[in-house]
């Protein structure tokens, strides 16, 4: 017990002692324990011990003063404050940029199934392993639309990752930029030390509202790591524009990725999955037990005893 709500209550034990001490001085409450023993009309038993009259004054008296002292005690609010300090948690906060354009579904050099399905089936790996993080999911082509806020709840963002297909987004093309400073503004209130944009594009960036260096600029303003993934070999069908992604991932202290087959892109999300997880501190949580309760209880109990006393005991003696 190291703690009161209201401590300033306490000093009403001053004047308790006073008017205790003046009760005594002027016999309201008399200490002289000896009296007639030979005026109780009946017997005890020998095994009980007789107690006089002047004694039941006495301790009747002092009961009074005894429960008002347990009262003023529960009325300062005494208690118990500790500090609960939850264990660190080391997470990044992470959101994926992901490419659904029609050309992450008519290459097929990543047999027997297109980009598309082997990113989604990849990323679906890397986020289940992520327990510790809060993961966003934005998806791009023509034009880049948010479709989960940094959340924790994993399962709901890999079904959101199952449903994303080609026909998701109406506008065609491959908005690169426009999909970075999307991603961008979800990260950038973040309060994790570590935030990160994975992006993962086949293409060269050819529409979008903001062009990909510049958003990249913006993305380094925030201390945002964009970690770029070229998804598909250089002689398929549609063409990739490497050094435009390198920009970026340099640009903002992240790095560039090419994953030509599958098990390349399966290496790349390993090693993003390797990155350093910084310690993300949680504030303690004061945590407070009162035992205004229990004195109070014994409040009642000595001013109950005080009327017992009075009412039965000196009436059998009178």
């Amino acid at each position: 017990m190291d703690s009161y709500q209201r401590p300033f209550i306490l000093f009403l034990y001053l004047p308790l002692l006073a008017m205790y001490a003046y009760a005594i001085w002027t016999n309201n409450i008399d200490i002289r324990l000896t009296g007639n023993w030979d005026r109780f009309e009946k017997k005890k038993p020998i095994h009980f011990y007789s107690i006089s009259k002047r004694f039941f004054q006495f301790l009747s008296g002092s009961l009074v003063y005894i429960g008002l002292a347990f009262l003023i005690y529960a009325a300062a609010g005494p208690g118990q404050k500790f500090n609960f300090i939850p264990d660190e948690t080391k997470g990044v906060d992470i959101v994926v940029a992901l490419d659904i354009s029609g050309s992450m579904v008519n290459s097929y050099d990543f047999l027997p199934n297109n980009r598309l399905t082997v990113s989604k089936a990849l990323l679906k790996e890397f986020i289940a392993k992520r327990n510790e993080d809060r993961l966003g999911l934005v998806l791009f082509a023509g034009a880049a639309y948010l479709q989960s806020p940094l959340t924790s709840d994993r399962n709901a963002l890999i079904e959101l990752i199952d449903e994303a297909s080609d026909t998701s987004i109406e506008e065609q093309g491959t908005a690169i930029g426009d999909a970075l400073m999307l991603s961008t503004y979800r990260l950038k209130n973040s309060k994790a030390k570590s935030k990160v944009i994975i992006l993962l594009t086949d293409g060269v960036s050819n529409t979008g509202r903001i062009d990909p260096l510049s958003a990249s600029f913006a993305t380094k303003t925030y201390k945002i790591k964009v970690y770029s993934i070229g998804i598909g070999k250089e002689q398929g069908q549609y063409e990739i524009n490497y050094d435009s992604l390198k920009s970026i991932s340099e640009e903002t202290g992240g790095k560039f990725y090419r994953a030509e087959s599958p098990d390349d892109l399966k290496e790349v999300l390993l090693e993003i999955d390797s990155l350093e997880k910084d310690p993300v501190p949680r504030k303690p949580i004061q945590l407070s037990q009162t035992f205004f309760p229990n004195y109070l209880v014994w409040f009642f109990f000595f001013m109950l005893l005080d009327s017992i006393l009075k009412i039965y005991p000196l009436r059998e003696m009178l």
